[in-house]
């Protein structure tokens, strides 16, 4: 009917006015006489930990319409570590997930949690040891006799283990604070603990404490010391992913589309964070983007766009995580992850 015409006419307009190349997203088909909109898919994103600048690429995504324009309605929430995140997608309590590549490697070796990699979006793995300059730790080793900082879960909680293999250390001789994630700053500014386990991205964020105190941070990623391998990914069921391809594919795209905005466009990608996160620092926010395109725009993603997977590269990653966390074997990579989901023109980094 009339009223139906005129609301796909509105639909086609507001998609063109956005220029995002996506021609009425929501389509229209012909139904008992009449043009209908179709409704938008339901997705439920988890992301990896507490929501802070390196997430802007989703939110952006949302708010300026991308996921609506690819026939979404994306709802996100914070994650509690990527362990509990792949459980979530295993569980199809959550469509897609944001999770580490060494945690998801380590769920399928040793868990056989059903997930599956369809992105990358972090080409290096930020995972790393935050530490007090004054107290004299300047390489792995010195973490011996000292006190660490963790909280109970996550990636660089998991990938721990990992990196003192790689470096020869005896954690016997290291004590370890179990504390929760936001206790963990004022923890290292205070001295209480020598270093902390977490993303080495939040690095400003710990200094802008314990500058506070006096104190000089420093940071060590597992990545620089033994563990070189792929970062944060987009994953999501294999279930979900043969019985809706083409939702997983627009979702893919419309994120990586979010992701690459957000890189061009800091201030307002912040901005836009902080409409749904007001309690976020955007100094701290802008940082956390800058450090992100720092391990994100390599020269494989340069070549090949965002959400490149090499397999080469996977096949490195997956070896270095079994043999540092001595799983219970090596799963087939056409299990492990996928490129069948990445967007068939190549998203690519554009320069400022």
């Amino acid at each position: 009917d009339r009223r139906q015409r005129q609301m796909c006419i509105r639909d086609r307009l507001s998609s063109a006015v956005k220029g995002l190349g996506y021609a009425c997203a929501f389509g229209c088909s012909m139904v008992a006489g009449g043009i209908s909109a179709r409704a938008a898919d339901q997705v439920k994103l988890a992301l990896d930990w507490i929501v802070d600048g390196v997430h802007a690429g989703y939110f952006v995504a949302r708010d300026k319409g991308f996921y609506a324009d690819a026939g979404l309605d994306v709802t996100l929430s914070r994650g509690f570590g990527s362990g509990d995140t792949i459980k979530r997608v295993g569980s199809r309590v959550s469509t897609f997930g944001v999770a580490d590549t060494g945690a998801i490697v380590a769920a399928r070796a040793n868990d056989d949690i059903p997930v599956r990699i369809i992105a990358m979006t972090y080409d290096k793995a930020s995972l790393g040891v935050i530490y007090q300059v004054q107290s004299g730790i300047k390489q792995p080793k010195d973490l011996e006799g000292r006190t660490i900082g963790r909280s109970a879960s996550g990636a660089s909680v998991n990938m721990f283990p990992g990196f003192l293999k790689a470096n020869g250390i005896d954690r016997g001789k290291i004590k370890e604070v179990v504390v929760d994630a936001a206790t963990l700053p004022p923890l290292l500014a205070s001295g209480q603990v020598d270093a902390v386990l977490d993303q080495s991205i939040l690095l400003s964020r710990y200094q802008s404490v314990a500058r506070q105190q006096g104190r000089t941070l420093a940071v060590m990623r597992y990545s620089d010391y033994g563990l070189t391998t792929y970062g944060n990914a987009i994953i999501a069921d294999p279930d979900t992913l043969k019985a809706s391809p083409d939702m997983a594919r627009r979702f893919v795209e419309a994120s990586l589309k979010g992701i690459a905005y957000a890189f061009v466009h800091p201030d307002e990608a912040v901005a836009i964070l902080r409409k749904s996160n007001p309690e976020i620092d955007a100094g701290f926010a802008k940082e956390e983007l800058s450090a992100l395109a720092e391990i994100e725009l390599t020269p494989d993603v340069r070549q090949h766009g965002f959400g490149y997977i090499d397999e080469e590269r996977m096949a490195k990653t997956e070896d270095i995580i079994v043999k540092a966390l001595s799983l219970k074997k090596t799963v087939p990579l056409d299990q492990l992850y996928t490129s069948d989901f990445l967007p068939k023109q190549a998203i690519m980094p554009e320069a400022k």
